[in-house]
């Protein structure tokens, strides 16, 4: 009699005619534990048994300690129970009177198998593509040119990606007894496809021959040559600064392919930048012509080469650090410009970096 008075409290509370009209699978269970309605999307899935009103598949299939909390404490509960090869988020939720009493709890059973299935070979992907990116940033690393001295010119540099992979290059080679190249290279975005255009640009340099090497125009016109013929979209392109340093006669042979900030020669705490016209290494610049200048370095001078996330590096009131402040770094400081420098980029941008840094540094010995 209690029961059958339980069930009717419960019909009061519940239209099961709307429940039978779910997708998801539902059942009623009252407050001894005891399922008295299963829906139509259930009884199709599971099976039930009308008389003794349990699913032909057992009851053993859910779990009654989450049932029970929720007749208990009233409270709402989601977890996740397998049936079969089958995953389902379960909300099981508490039907309460007007006096506040517990009569029993209904169950919503969702389908997730599918979403679980996708949410763990996304998960293996991220795996594989994370492991995959790790190994392309260690490469990018270890191509860089060692630090130290080549020849007359001693190098030094900071390299910082804003994520794993860097759109920023630069090298510092060798090309004759006499010749020493020095570049420094910015692909437009972050992530994966710009370090690929890095490393197209690092191995198409180190391929040309020696007589296009020495001709700061004939080398970045090879490199537009080859880049435009893979026929990437209008929006991949790159910025590239290329010199010449003649360890003999110490001048400084160079073009520019539209790369900022210009690289900034220092001479007594005096600067000069090296401008040079040219436009950026892409399709939509097909034939460029690069202009080719000359300067004269002396023992004591550098040259100071960056890439954009260096004097576009913001701040927490969305000023940027400048020109001018790297310009007033280069006059205040006769040594160590380079740590200067880093240390006044980090204290300025609060360490928050949002675009790759790159700061190649030569001196003339």
């Amino acid at each position: 009699m209690e029961k059958n008075l339980a069930k009717e409290k419960i019909d009061e509370k519940i239209d099961f005619q709307v429940l039978n009209a779910i997708a998801d699978l539902v059942r009623v269970l009252d407050y001894n534990e005891k399922v008295v309605f299963v829906n139509k999307a259930m009884e199709d899935l599971l099976g039930y048994d009308s008389d003794k009103k349990v699913c032909i598949l057992g009851e053993d299939l859910f779990d009654p300690e989450i049932t029970r909390r929720a007749l208990v404490s009233g409270e709402v509960i989601q977890r996740e129970e397998n049936i079969g090869s089958m995953v389902f988020s379960v909300k099981c939720s508490p039907i309460i009177n007007k006096s506040g009493e517990i009569l029993g709890v209904v169950e919503v059973f969702r389908n997730v198998t599918m979403a679980r299935k996708l949410q763990r070979e996304i998960i293996e992907k991220n795996r594989f593509m994370t492991s995959e990116t790790m190994a392309a940033s260690l490469i990018q690393q270890t191509v860089l040119p060692e630090k130290g001295f080549i020849k007359n010119l001693k190098v030094n540099y900071i390299y910082r990606p804003s994520t794993i992979l860097s759109g920023d290059m630069f090298d510092v080679f060798e090309i004759d007894d006499d010749h020493i190249a020095v570049y420094i290279a910015d692909s437009v975005g972050h992530g994966f496809a710009a370090s690929m255009v890095t490393m197209f640009i690092k191995s198409v340099i180190r391929t040309l021959d020696k007589i296009t090497l020495l001709s700061p125009k004939k080398t970045l016109s090879e490199l537009c040559k080859r880049f435009t013929s893979l026929r990437l979209e209008i929006e991949n392109y790159f910025t590239c600064f290329y010199g010449v340093f003649n360890t003999k006669k110490k001048n400084f042979i160079f073009s520019n392919a539209g790369h900022l900030p210009l690289p900034i020669m220092v001479h007594d705490r005096e600067f000069m930048s090296l401008e040079s016209k040219g436009y950026p290494i892409s399709r939509f610049f097909a034939k460029p012509d690069y202009e080719e200048k000359e300067i004269k370095l002396y023992s004591g001078d550098y040259i100071l080469f960056m890439t954009d996330g260096v004097v576009e590096a913001r701040n927490s009131k969305k000023e940027s650090f400048g020109y001018e402040r790297v310009h007033h770094i280069i006059l205040e400081n006769n040594k160590d410009v380079l740590e200067i420098l880093d240390n006044e980029l980090e204290n300025f941008n609060d360490g928050e970096q949002t675009d790759d840094i790159s700061m190649l540094l030569i001196n003339i010995w």
